[in-house]
C-alpha cells in the first residue's frame, strides 16, 4: 500500500534513476548488506577475513584484520564511507561483487530477490540479473531474459549471459560483442534442434531446416532473423569488423538481446509442442 503522501499526491513522483543513485536507494541497498554483515551472531571472533574485508581489498582499500566484532564493524564503517563519497556506478559495483562473493545459489538468489524489491520500489533503471546489475528496466524483457539464460542447453546459457555481462559492463560497455553473443545464442539453438553440423551449421541455413523438425514460423520472421544474421555475418557486418564499431550503440544490443532472448524462449514453446 502506497503511504499517505504518495496516495494523496502531495510528493511529486520520483523519476527513474539512471545515471544516478539517491540516498533512498543507496540506503536500502546498504540495509541489506548491513543485515547480513553486521550481525553478531553470525560473527566468530578470530575468524577468517569475509565479505566486508574481501569487498574492501577489491576496490584497492586497507582493512584491519577483524579479531573482534568492533575491528569487524570498524572495516563496515570504512565500507559505507568509501561508497558515499564515490561514484554512484561503484555502489552497483559493490552490489555484484557482494552477490557474487557468495557460492551458495540459494544465498545468491534470495539476495537479488530482495535487491530487485530495493530497485522497483524506487524506481531505479536497474536490475540484477544472474549476479550482474543491467540497465533493463522493462520487467517482460526482464523475465524474457532471464529464462533465455535458464534454459536445458548450456551453450545457449553460456551466449545469453556472456552477452548481458558485455552489454552491463558500465565504464565500457562491449555492445558489439554483445550483438554478436545474442545472435550466436540462437545460432546455437537452431543448430542444437536441427542437429545441424560442420559447414552447415549456421543460422542461415539451420533456420530453413526447423520445419524438418516440426517447427514451422512465419516466414517474415524467418527472414527477419535471417537478415539480422546477415547483419552480424555478412562480409559488412560485426564479426567481420566491417561495421565501424563506434556505431553500434547501447539501443543496438539491448534491441539485439531482448529480440534474441524472445526468439530464443519462442522457439523453445515450439519445440515443446
Amino acid at each position: 500500500m502506497e503511504p499517505f503522501s504518495r496516495r494523496y499526491n502531495l510528493v511529486p513522483e520520483k523519476e527513474i534513476q539512471i545515471n544516478d543513485i539517491d540516498t533512498a536507494l543507496f540506503n536500502r541497498l546498504w540495509n541489506i548488506f548491513y543485515k547480513n554483515e553486521a550481525n553478531d551472531d553470525l560473527f566468530e571472533i578470530e575468524s577468517s577475513i569475509g565479505a566486508v574485508e574481501y569487498l574492501l581489498d577489491s576496490f584497492g582499500l586497507t582493512y584491519i584484520y577483524p579479531k573482534t566484532t568492533s575491528v569487524k564493524d570498524d572495516n563496515i564503517i570504512l565500507l559505507k564511507n568509501f561508497l558515499l563519497d564515490t561514484e554512484w556506478y561503484y555502489i552497483y559495483d559493490f552490489i555484484e561483487k557482494y552477490v557474487q562473493y557468495f557460492d551458495d545459489a540459494y544465498s545468491r538468489k534470495d539476495l537479488e530477490k530482495n535487491i530487485n524489491q530495493v530497485l522497483i520500489e524506487e524506481k531505479s533503471g536497474y536490475r540484477m540479473v544472474k549476479g550482474f546489475i543491467t540497465p533493463i528496466t522493462n520487467e517482460v524483457e526482464l523475465k524474457s531474459l532471464k529464462k533465455s539464460m535458464s534454459t536445458k542447453y548450456d551453450s545457449v546459457n553460456t551466449h545469453f549471459k556472456k552477452a548481458l555481462e558485455l552489454y552491463s559492463k558500465r565504464k565500457n560497455p562491449d555492445y558489439e560483442n554483445s550483438i554478436k553473443e545474442s545472435i550466436s545464442a540462437i545460432e546455437a539453438l537452431c543448430c542444437i534442434i536441427t542437429e545441424t553440423k560442420g559447414g552447415q551449421a549456421t543460422l542461415g541455413k539451420a533456420l530453413k531446416k526447423l520445419k524438418d523438425k516440426g517447427i514451422y514460423i512465419h516466414h517474415a520472421m524467418e527472414n527477419a532473423f535471417v537478415a539480422l544474421y546477415g547483419y552480424t555475418s555478412d562480409e559488412n557486418g560485426i564479426r567481420h569488423g566491417a561495421i565501424d564499431t563506434s556505431n553500434v550503440e547501447q539501443e543496438d544490443a539491448k534491441f539485439m538481446l531482448v529480440s534474441c532472448s524472445a526468439f530464443a524462449n519462442y522457439l523453445i514453446e515450439k519445440l515443446a509442442k
